[in-house]
């Protein structure tokens, strides 16, 4: 449980892009998932705009 929630980022677009960007480097990962819990769909939408917005 303990690396799954290593790896449980929260925050905003550029706090959760830079913990990401980390995240990648460390592990080497060429692929990742990335899924934002919410219980509203438009919300859950606008937070993949805004982390697709900052992480390039």
């Amino acid at each position: 449980v303990v690396d799954r929630v290593e790896t449980q980022f929260v925050g905003g677009p550029a706090t959760v892009a830079r913990k990401l960007e980390t995240l990648r480097n460390v592990t080497g990962a060429d692929e990742m998932i990335i899924a934002t819990i919410t219980h509203d769909h438009a919300d859950r939408v606008r937070s993949y705009e805004l982390l697709a917005e900052e992480w390039h």
